[in-house]
């Protein structure tokens, strides 16, 4: 399966959403849950799946090794591979954390994605996923005002609690759940500056009502052998110990800019 010009117009035009007034705001509360949520997950390889830029969250994990997949541009500060979302050009048990920013919800087969990433994951590695919350303001303007045309809210707002029981069944223990995303999408950096005081208070006392959930869920997959070997390469396909690729098609564009 491979991605279709259908399945990835909503991922660029959710990349461009995110370089509006209200876009950078929520952006900026994400970067720093992701910072929290990377917080202890160590290893030899991230990577971060889809177009979104998040750079300054992903800058403070200390896996110096960072591969960017998706079907567009490249990011800068990381290694990054064309690909599919849905046939990963990775060998099986290859990466340590993988990061998916709002993939999900704007995804035709959710379900696919998460088997690759399950396919990749060293055992013990991590997944942290950013999605919408369906019960927050950004989820009352899109199902009570009819933004369901409009980005970000045409795609499908998936609960965490569901995405928590999708992630069991693979197999994955639910770490942590963080929630941000408590200031309204007002297109106005006046009224957001001032509203910012939201941001505070709210996650004390509303948390599950951000407009942003942040899971961290583990790999509970017991690896047959408890003696962890060098990861090595079989060849240097790659520049600068990127993890090799399968036999899928891939094109690597850009590394460590």
């Amino acid at each position: 399966m491979t991605s279709s010009p259908n399945q990835q117009q909503p991922q660029q035009e959710l990349a461009h959403w995110y370089r509006s007034v209200a876009g950078r705001q929520l952006l900026q509360q994400e970067n720093n849950i992701l910072i929290k949520g990377l917080e202890g997950l160590f290893g030899y390889h991230l990577l971060v799946m889809g177009p979104l830029d998040f750079h300054e969250g992903i800058s403070a994990s200390s896996i110096n090794h960072r591969v960017v997949i998706n079907d567009t541009s490249a990011q800068a500060g990381t290694v990054h591979l064309l690909g599919s979302q849905y046939e990963l050009p990775l060998q099986k048990d290859s990466v340590d954390v993988v990061i998916l920013p709002h993939l999900l919800e704007f995804s035709a087969h959710p379900h696919q994605i998460l088997r690759e990433v399950e396919r990749v994951m060293v055992p013990d590695g991590h997944i942290i996923i950013l999605g919408f919350n369906p019960i927050s303001c950004y989820g009352f303007c899109r199902a009570i005002l009819g933004f369901m045309d409009r980005m970000p809210w045409k795609g499908h707002y998936y609960h965490p609690v569901r995405i928590r029981d999708w992630m069991q069944l693979l197999g994955f223990r639910i770490n942590r759940i963080e929630y941000a995303g408590f200031v309204p999408p007002v297109p106005n950096e006046t009224v957001l500056r001032k509203l910012a005081f939201l941001e505070r208070a709210a996650s004390s006392f509303i948390a599950p009502l951000g407009s942003i959930y942040m899971i961290v869920a583990r790999n509970r997959v017991i690896p047959t052998n408890v003696i962890k070997t060098p990861w090595k390469r079989k060849r240097p396909a790659l520049d600068k110990g990127v993890i090799e690729p399968t036999t899928r098609t891939s094109t690597r564009q850009a590394s460590n800019e």
